[in-house]
């Protein structure tokens, strides 16, 4: 079986954060976002892989190569215009199609703790053409409804109902599964799968199915999400695969090679990531992931804030609920709370996390 990564969107809710990497490259509990999902799909023995590229995709091709440093070979495609899900997978299909083996397709954005070899058995023996992850929230207006027949069947999609108060729902989820024939209701161009190809496909009684699952699902859609999958990550909800960071104490997780002083206070859950340095009397609370090669001068306090990489925190600063992108250096005299620091710190954004 072969996969198809889409990376290729500007991930223009995410901003400003994405002024700073793609999307494929945010990290949660310091692994960008798409690592995770490469090394979760070679696990699962998918390892010959597709990726569109069209936002700073010279970033996400630097980062990731060919692959073989993720146990997994990579082939691109570079788009000079956006062609949506589904129309990036069309162009794709002489790679991605093996006889008697369905395709995989997921966003560069989803946190998913799903049974990969579970769904995979369901859609072979369901004889579906598609098969859809869902994931169950107690909210779905943001998402819209997928409404299932006994035997799983997709009967309809509700979009985004205002009204909802029918409880638990099962939504979209963003993993596919497409036997190799589904390609050919794909026509030139752009075309969608969520917003087009499977309401249309239903609505003509195509085997289209769903596979809903109990585990976490976050698609990082914004800010909130963005910290709730670091969160959830802190709080072991939701796995990193193969996570360079180790657990020294409960909800503690440090790299190895991170310096911390002896008088330094670690407040669970958080995390602090490679070759990163935690000065005496600093302190690191509760909800805070500290990247790489970040420095925390004395006295300093960093709370339920995420930092990236190669960020330093100057000597009595007190961060809140702040997230700080590469390269950022900090000094405030007074507590700086709800911020967004992108680049150098040469522009910072205060928005409602």
């Amino acid at each position: 079986m072969r996969g198809m990564i889409l990376a290729a969107g500007e991930g223009t809710r995410l901003r400003p954060l994405t002024l700073a990497r793609p999307k494929a490259l945010v990290p949660i509990l310091t692994v960008p976002i798409m690592a995770n999902i490469v090394r979760w799909l070679s696990h699962a023995g998918i390892t010959e892989l597709a990726v569109n590229l069209w936002y700073r995709g010279e970033d996400i091709e630097r980062f990731f190569g060919d692959g073989s440093s993720f146990g997994v070979s990579i082939i691109y495609l570079h788009e000079d215009e956006p062609h949506g899900t589904a129309g990036a997978v069309r162009l794709m299909g002489d790679f991605l199609c093996e006889p008697e083996e369905p395709i995989l397709v997921i966003g560069c954005d989803e946190f998913i703790d799903l049974d990969l070899k579970a769904m995979v058995g369901f859609h072979r023996q369901s004889g579906a053409l598609i098969t859809i992850s869902l994931a169950w929230v107690d909210d779905p207006r943001p998402f819209g409804v997928v409404e299932l027949a006994d035997d799983g069947r997709v009967v309809r999609f509700v979009e985004k109902p205002k009204d909802w108060t029918g409880g638990k729902a099962p939504v979209n989820s963003g993993v596919y599964l497409l036997q190799p024939e589904a390609l050919r209701f794909i026509p030139k161009g752009f075309y969608d799968f969520g917003r087009q190809m499977f309401p249309k496909l239903v609505s003509e009684g195509a085997p289209i199915y769903g596979f809903a699952s109990e585990g976490y699902w976050n698609d990082i859609g914004h800010l909130g999400n963005y910290r709730d999958a670091n969160e959830a990550a802190l709080r072991k909800k939701a796995p990193i695969q193969d996570c360079p960071l180790k657990e020294i104490k409960p909800f503690v997780f440090v790299h190895p090679s991170a310096e911390i002083s002896d008088e330094a206070q670690l407040v669970p859950p958080c995390a602090v990531g490679e070759n990163s340095v935690i000065k005496a009397g600093a302190r690191v609370g509760a909800e805070t992931v500290i990247g790489n090669h970040c420095h925390i001068e004395s006295n300093a306090v960093v709370e339920r804030t995420i930092l990236w990489s190669q960020v330093t925190v100057a000597e009595g600063t007190h961060l809140v609920d702040c997230i700080i992108t590469d390269g950022c250096h900090i000094q405030s005299r007074e507590p700086l709370q709800g911020a967004i620091l992108v680049g150098q710190g040469e522009a910072n954004w205060n928005y409602p996390l």
